[in-house]
């Protein structure tokens, strides 16, 4: 592509971002995974001195830097690394647009950027960031070890552009309390669809006409997605950047317009509540980061499990990448930062402070993103089972074209369209959007 016409892209998404402003990481919304939360000391993962190094180099990020030194990753780098470590924090409302401008225009003020998935394409193409593999090759960083998401990406994009700082999926939460009034076994990690379905009208509750608890909450921003490649389509292709929807979407958009008709989901609308949390839904489909914002604070019993098996088994991952600015002075010591924090020690500091994986299944195995204050969950076996199934999908389209999605299949849903019409109006705009 040239680059007039690159350049104009990357325009239009800076753009089309500032539209969007409240969408979060991965520019969908601000539930994304959480980075760097408070929580228990690192222990042996903190570094006594700096290491010899040298040089400044500047990280850009949505997040605030952990209070707790050692579970401030970028502290903890410097030390190890004795590279003087810059970290620039974005709001997570401009962070997408802001970077899309400095890659459109060159800036070099910043070293290694945290991108989202729906940018590494257009960054990638754009020249905007340097492949990483020449890099890898005499690194430490053990790329068999990536679950396979990693690799399909990197092989969709011709090269290794960047390194998930983390991996957070989608998971399914259920009231425990709901369950064993119902007389229902709980949820497992093979789990089909099939039973879900069946164990979401056993659990509805009804007041008269009048629904008082849903069998589960209808899909949200990231969860239709899960439910739509779950029956089947393919969602994204990483090797044409296109939407990939049909007959799977069809599916589960008519699943959901069948459930909210008889009262088991609610109806879409323009109230955020969190209906699990407030005991008005007995199951949900979410972010695994609302483990650590749930914790002990429900009061009721609760566990997790992986998203009920349709087709395939399928889900999302949710991660930003490290990815080193092509205009960068010093990209030498911006790969000592990016392999840092690639490290088993940077890994598992960034899973203590966040609660999320890592994407390198061996570090991933170890645990230590479990949230401590969770003390009813028993099933952690239902995170790296996520994880596995993990595909980088819909947040690696432009969020114009998946929330036009979600706004048509929520217009199916309450029964405005068929399945058939959301489906087809998605995919026209995102054509016209992307340009294929």
């Amino acid at each position: 592509m040239k680059a007039k016409k690159l350049a104009a892209m990357l325009m239009t998404t800076v753009l089309a971002c500032g539209m969007l402003a409240g969408c979060g990481s991965s520019g969908q919304e601000s539930s994304e995974p959480a980075a760097e939360a408070p929580a228990e000391e690192a222990g042996e993962a903190s570094a006594e001195a700096p290491a010899e190094g040298g040089g400044k180099i500047t990280i850009c990020t949505w997040n605030e830097q952990n209070p707790n030194d050692d579970l401030n990753m970028y502290l903890q780098c410097e030390k190890a690394t004795g590279v003087d470590l810059e970290v620039t924090v974005i709001p997570e409302s401009d962070y997408s647009s802001k970077l899309n401008q400095m890659v459109a225009t060159g800036d070099d003020s910043i070293d290694v950027y945290i991108i989202w998935e729906s940018d590494i394409a257009n960054f990638a193409e754009a020249g905007g960031i340097l492949p990483l593999d020449d890099y890898l090759e005499g690194s430490d960083i053990d790329t068999g070890d990536f679950i396979d998401a990693v690799a399909k990406l990197s092989d969709g994009l011709g090269a290794t552009y960047g390194l998930p700082w983390c991996a957070a999926t989608e998971i399914l939460f259920y009231n425990q309390d709901m369950f064993d009034a119902a007389g229902l076994d709980y949820p497992t990690n093979d789990w089909a669809y099939a039973d879900f379905l069946a164990a979401a009208e056993k659990l509805t509750q009804k007041d008269g006409d009048n629904t008082s608890v849903y069998g589960c909450a209808l899909p949200n921003v990231q969860t239709w997605w899960a439910g739509i490649g779950g029956a089947g389509d393919q969602i994204y292709d990483p090797a044409t950047g296109q939407l990939v929807i049909g007959a799977g979407a069809e599916e589960f958009v008519g699943d959901c317009a069948d459930m909210v008709s008889k009262g088991i989901m609610p109806e879409p609308s323009s109230d955020t509540a969190d209906l699990f949390a407030s005991g008005k839904a007995a199951m949900a489909w979410a972010g695994s980061w609302n483990i650590g914002t749930y914790g002990d604070t429900l009061g009721f019993n609760w566990d997790i499990a992986t998203l009920p098996t349709n087709k395939v088994k399928y889900n999302t991952l949710h991660t930003g990448f490290y990815t080193i600015n092509a205009n960068s002075k010093d990209p030498e010591n911006a790969w000592k930062v990016v392999e840092y924090l690639m490290s088993k020690e940077g890994q598992t500091i960034n899973s203590k402070a966040s609660g999320n994986m890592s994407a390198l299944k061996t570090i991933a195995e170890e645990g230590a993103w479990k949230v401590e204050s969770a003390t009813t969950i028993e099933n952690w076996d239902a995170m790296t089972d996520s994880l596995a199934a993990g595909i980088f999908g819909y947040t690696c389209l432009p969020a114009g074209v998946t929330g036009n999605a979600v706004s048509n299949f929520n217009s199916a849903a309450m029964g405005q369209s068929t399945p058939e019409e959301a489906v087809k109006a998605s995919s026209d705009y995102a054509a016209e959007t992307i340009g294929y």
